[in-house]
């Protein structure tokens, strides 16, 4: 029997759905709602939200009179400070993990530490975490960098979607390659991003190919499809479905499917219903019980 394993973890974490729904409910009572940027990372998702009435733009000066939404990533203080002098009717769907680091960044600012945040710089969200500090430094994830400074106290922290691994090994160089008299390294990791990173990785050994679903400029997406690819060689990023007559199912038993936080139900049941449609029958994830609704039948053990 050829068999399906769907993730667990899978579709909209919390802090997307929050964002998602808070869009959603703006949109349906003023018809016009403005954000800079996207405000989650996947396209089916933003031209959704685009085709009703949602308004991506760099330009400032055009946000007045219509309400606007700060994306799931974040946004700069200086960005929101701005909107305010104009009298923007602003709603916040920052995810509250990020809201968080905001906050840490903002006090340890006021106790006087030097900031490193690892993570990717041109990301939106460590762009905008960088703004809530006056002394902060981003460094890219396994990078070897040096600064010869005597930091008096030091504060590591980490973009939310990180590899903990990565994470990990970058703090830990900074541990024993920076002077400083004092350092606090946070773990400012997802806690979604972590258990998505280790159920995908348990999956990948365990099936024959794996399909990896998400937007292609989705931090989060694109950190599973890398720790996919260390325990299996069939690996495929599908952001569309139509990209799915791509990938060959000969001689493939089992398929693992994974998804980023970003990623639409409405996606991830075209997708399993074209695998299904090969013959590949939904099983459990180590004798647990999927539950009916996200299987759509009675399950078997892998």
């Amino acid at each position: 029997m050829k068999k399906l394993v769907v993730a667990k973890n899978i579709g909209f974490c919390f802090g997307v759905n929050r964002t998602v729904r808070i869009a959603d409910s703006l949109l349906k009572k003023h018809r016009t709602l403005y954000s800079v940027g996207d405000i989650v990372h996947n396209p089916i998702v933003m031209e959704d939200l685009k085709s009703r009435g949602l308004k991506v733009t760099g330009n400032l000066g055009e946000i007045r009179n219509c309400p606007f939404i700060v994306r799931s990533h974040g946004i700069g203080r200086d960005i929101l400070t701005r909107l305010r002098r104009q009298g923007v009717d602003i709603h916040d769907a920052t995810c509250p993990s990020v809201k968080k680091l905001h906050s840490l960044i903002e006090k340890l600012d006021k106790e006087k530490y030097f900031v490193i945040i690892i993570g990717n710089g041109k990301h939106p969200e460590v762009q905008a975490l960088k703004g809530y500090g006056k002394n902060t430094l981003v460094v890219q994830e396994g990078s070897e960098f040096r600064d010869s400074r005597l930091f008096e106290k030091l504060a590591v922290i980490g973009q939310t979607t990180l590899s903990f691994k990565d994470y990990l090994k970058t703090a830990d160089y900074i541990i024993g390659h920076l002077r400083y008299r004092k350092i606090v390294i946070y773990n400012t990791i997802c806690k979604v991003t972590e258990e998505r990173q280790a159920e995908s990785a348990e999956i990948s050994r365990r099936t024959s190919s794996v399909i990896v679903m998400g937007g292609r400029t989705s931090s989060n997406t694109g950190k599973l499809y890398q720790n996919c690819r260390q325990f299996n060689d069939r690996v495929h990023f599908v952001e569309r479905i139509e990209e799915t007559g791509d990938i060959s199912f000969e001689k493939i038993s089992s398929v693992g499917l994974i998804s980023g936080t970003s990623t639409p139900e409405s996606f991830i049941l075209a997708v399993k219903e074209k695998i299904k449609n090969k013959g590949y029958k939904e099983v459990r994830i180590n004798g647990k019980r999927r539950s009916k609704q996200a299987s759509g039948r009675k399950d078997i053990e892998l």
